[in-house]
């Protein structure tokens, strides 16, 4: 007959265990950000001081998937659209070689996830390009090509590791089953009408958020550091329109984006509720984890604000595309039947 004073010795054996198993899944929770974090933004002095910030956070997070050896499960809001300024920053309205290294970069990180942990991971994209087109003037028909085309590419290339999300996994209005071009510029509209109205707030004071909040200020000096170059092609300098008073605006621009951002991100929230949250902005590292989708020492990580080039020594670098474009070293090399990337001349090519 069992007594009642082996009750706790089973008890401690259970509680034992279950704490071995509770560190060993922690340490290999550190493990997976680790991995993670090789892809993280690092353009900054402070950069691994802002990761660090984050760690808790992020570490519960994975954690949970670990725990319950699940798939751990990213998403990432990006890859909109080409930018604005096809004059000087970028090849094109379609993906090109800029979009493909980023994608692969980031499947390649989940690979090495699942090299150390059986279960794998996951990232799904979420291109916020409906959120914010309008405002750059941006035709919705060249974000749905964006979209298309980069679908494509990651099934071209078999990254098996990437996601993508869909305009009904944001929110809930009717939508056809299969949404072609046609579709989806008409729903447009009625996207981002039913975005703003359940998760926007009309109350929100945006200057405040500015003022008080970290996070915030980075990401509108970061918008409004890319709508001056973006848009200046759009909105030239003229008779009426002054450099001051063409700031003026982008920081109008710029408080709006923010705006949208708030309702979208609610409603990546809703709709991935226990996904570790990355994004392309800087931030000070405490509530989202930034990503570089491009290891270039330019400082340029975002492949629809720039071109890419493969460098004479086999390293890929990323600027804008005007800049290449301007240097006789550099040539385009078309994919597909189209521009793709710049490729540096070796020495004897250059001097021909």
């Amino acid at each position: 007959m069992e007594t009642l004073t082996s009750v706790p010795a089973f008890a401690s054996l259970e509680s034992a265990e279950l704490a071995q198993a509770t560190q060993e899944a922690t340490e290999l929770s550190r493990q997976i950000l680790a991995i993670i974090f090789e892809y993280a933004l690092n353009k900054f002095d402070d950069s691994m001081d802002r990761l660090g910030a984050g760690i808790p956070k992020f570490l519960a997070v994975i954690d949970a998937f670990v725990m319950a050896k699940k798939q751990v499960l990213m998403c990432l809001p990006a890859f909109p659209f080409k930018s604005a300024n096809k004059q000087y920053k970028v090849l094109g309205v379609l993906p090109d070689k800029a979009e493909e290294i980023a994608v692969e970069r980031l499947n390649t990180m989940c690979v090495r996830i699942g090299k150390i942990y059986a279960p794998g991971a996951k990232l799904t994209i979420i291109s916020d390009g409906l959120v914010y087109n309008d405002l750059l003037s941006i035709p919705d028909r060249h974000t749905w090509a964006y979209g298309e085309a980069l679908r494509a590419m990651v099934l071209q290339k078999g990254f098996t590791q990437i996601d993508f999300s869909r305009i009904k996994d944001l929110v809930d209005f009717p939508l056809p089953d299969q949404l072609d071009e046609i579709k989806y510029v008409a729903n447009a509209t009625n996207f981002r009408r039913v975005l703003l109205n359940k998760y926007g707030k009309e109350d929100h004071d945006i200057d405040s958020e500015i003022a008080e909040k970290p996070d915030t200020l980075m990401t509108y000096r970061g918008y409004c550091r890319f709508l001056e170059s973006d848009l200046q092609y759009i909105f030239p300098l003229q008779a009426g329109r002054t450099s001051n008073g063409y700031k003026r605006s982008v920081k109008f621009l710029a408080k709006e984006m923010l705006l949208r951002g708030y309702a979208f991100a609610g409603a990546v929230k809703n709709a991935f509720p226990d996904h570790l949250r990355l994004s392309i902005h800087q931030s000070t590292g405490e509530h989202k984890l930034s990503m570089a989708l491009l290891n270039s020492k330019t400082g340029f990580t975002t492949p629809w604000h720039c071109s890419v080039a493969l460098m004479a020594d086999g390293e890929w670098e990323s600027a804008p595309m005007g800049y290449y474009k301007n240097d006789p070293t550099m040539e385009v090399v078309e994919e597909d039947g189209r521009p793709s990337y710049f490729k540096q001349k070796v020495e004897e090519e250059a001097s021909n």
